[in-house]
C-alpha cells in the first residue's frame, strides 16, 4: 500500500468556475479606471483574457510557471502602461483573486475520503497556481487544511503539471521513490499521465470519456489501499 497520496486541488478537492471572468465585481475593469484609462467593459475583459492567455499558454509549452503579478502587468501594458504605483498591480492581483475564489467550495464527499485516508496515509496538495497563497488559504477557509502534510505549488516550485520535473522535486521533498506515493486529481494529462510518467499510480476523479472512467471519492480510499 503506498504511503503517500498526493491530491491535486482545483477540481479534485473543490468545486470552482474555472472562468477567468468571474462576474461579481470586474477588477481589471477598476483597475484601469482607477489608472484614468478610458476603457469599457468589454475591451477591459478582452485584454484580461488576452493577458491571461499569452501567459498562461506560454507557461503551458514551457512548463514553467506564470505568476497573478506578471499577467497583471502584462494587462497593464495592454493597457497602455499608464502611469500607477506597483502596489496597484498587487491590489489588482488581490481584489481579482478574492472574487475568483469566492464560490469555490468542497467537492462532494470530500471530507469523509480525507478524513479516512488521512488516518494510514500522509497527505500533500501539488497544485497548479498562479498565486502562491490562494491554495493554502482556501485550505484554512474550508477547514481542510488539517488533513495535508504539505501544500506544494506550481507557482513555488517553478514547474506545472503535467510537467515531470514538478513530481519529482515532490517526492524528493519527502525522499520517497514514486512506487511509494499514488496521485489523485481530474485533469487527464495533468493528474493521470504526469504522475504516471514518473512512476506513481494515479486515480481519476474527472469527468467520464472514452477510456476515462473516473473513481468517487467516496471510494476512493479503499482503492488507494488496494493499490
Amino acid at each position: 500500500m503506498p504511503p503517500h497520496v498526493y491530491f491535486d486541488f482545483f477540481g479534485t478537492l473543490v468545486r470552482y468556475d474555472p472562468s477567468v471572468l468571474p462576474s461579481a465585481f470586474n477588477a481589471p475593469l477598476e483597475f484601469a479606471l482607477r489608472a484614468s484609462v478610458r476603457v469599457g467593459q468589454a475591451e477591459a475583459d478582452t485584454l484580461w483574457t488576452r493577458a491571461w492567455d499569452e501567459l498562461d499558454s506560454a507557461a503551458y509549452r514551457s512548463g514553467r510557471e506564470c505568476s497573478m503579478l506578471q499577467i497583471a502587468r502584462r494587462y497593464w501594458e495592454l493597457l497602455g502602461s499608464p502611469p500607477v504605483a506597483e502596489n496597484e498591480l498587487v491590489r489588482l492581483v488581490r481584489e481579482y483573486l478574492a472574487v475568483w475564489s469566492a464560490q469555490v467550495a468542497p467537492a462532494a464527499d470530500v471530507r469523509t475520503c480525507l478524513q479516512d485516508l488521512c488516518a494510514d496515509h500522509v497527505l500533500s496538495v501539488v497544485s497548479n497556481t498562479h498565486d502562491a497563497a490562494l491554495v493554502p488559504r482556501l485550505l484554512r477557509e474550508l477547514q481542510l487544511d488539517a488533513y495535508f502534510d504539505r501544500v506544494f505549488t506550481s507557482i513555488e516550485l517553478g514547474w506545472r503539471k503535467p510537467h515531470r520535473q514538478i513530481f519529482e522535486l515532490v517526492l524528493d521533498a519527502h525522499g520517497i521513490p514514486a512506487q511509494d506515493a499514488v496521485f489523485v486529481g481530474d485533469n487527464w494529462d495533468s493528474d493521470i499521465q504526469g504522475p504516471q510518467a514518473v512512476g506513481m499510480r494515479a486515480f481519476y476523479v474527472g469527468a467520464p470519456g472514452l477510456g476515462r472512467e473516473p473513481v468517487a471519492l467516496a471510494l476512493l480510499p479503499g482503492m488507494v489501499r488496494g493499490a
